[in-house]
């Protein structure tokens, strides 16, 4: 009797693990794909080394590529940002809207669609207000101003970038010893063809190629 409950024990751990296998080869490029859990973005297949992006249980994005257990997965379709995950993590969903929800380590959230970056181009440059602006601890309108700079202001930027939930791309910047988000429509005017300029600390036009 022991021996018959020992084998249906082993029997039942080897079904499990053949059921966890095939759930994550099920994953295939050209799908939607949901987060089972919070899972940590990769900078590569199979790469030791993880990027300090998690994404929360409950995001969907669509799969582009899959790589052995490890999935490529498209997190800012305004961006054509990609990331690598476990496909252990994920399961196929009916959802057809790439929407993600970046946290730090499974905790305090970010605002949706939000993809930090870093722009060597631009670290170091400056920006210059074309209003008076509030400045926020997050990409999006929907997080609490930390502070209004005045129109003509020039703001250092860290090089960090990301999207909020309408795809507005909005710039990491130095503010009173704080690193805070400027939305790149506070830096545009119709004088400048709706584009962003950069400049040096003394105001110098600077032109990146």
């Amino acid at each position: 009797m022991k021996k018959l409950v020992s084998v249906l024990l082993v029997l039942t751990i080897v079904l499990a693990a053949a059921s966890t296998a095939f759930a994550a080869c099920d994953i295939k490029a050209g799908m939607w794909v949901e987060f089972k859990k919070d899972s940590a973005a990769y900078d590569a297949a199979k790469s030791s080394g993880k990027t300090k992006s998690v994404v929360q249980k409950g995001s969907s994005a669509w799969c582009d590529k899959v790589c052995g257990k490890y999935a490529r997965l498209i997190v800012n379709e305004t961006a054509n940002t990609k990331a690598w995950f476990k496909t252990a993590d994920l399961k196929k969903t009916s959802k057809n809207l790439t929407k993600v929800v970046w946290a730090k380590g499974g905790k305090g959230m970010s605002t949706e669609r939000a993809v930090y970056s870093i722009d060597t181009k631009i670290k170091g440059l400056y920006v210059k207000v074309s209003a008076h602006t509030n400045l926020r601890k997050t990409p999006g309108m929907e997080c609490a101003s930390q502070g209004v700079v005045e129109k003509g202001k020039l703001l250092k930027l860290t090089g960090r970038f990301g999207f909020d939930d309408r795809d507005v791309e909005w710039l990491e910047v130095c503010y009173k010893g704080k690193k805070l988000w400027v939305s790149t429509n506070m830096l545009k005017t119709r004088s400048n063809g709706y584009t962003i300029r950069f400049y040096d600390k003394d105001g110098n036009r600077v032109y990146i190629i």
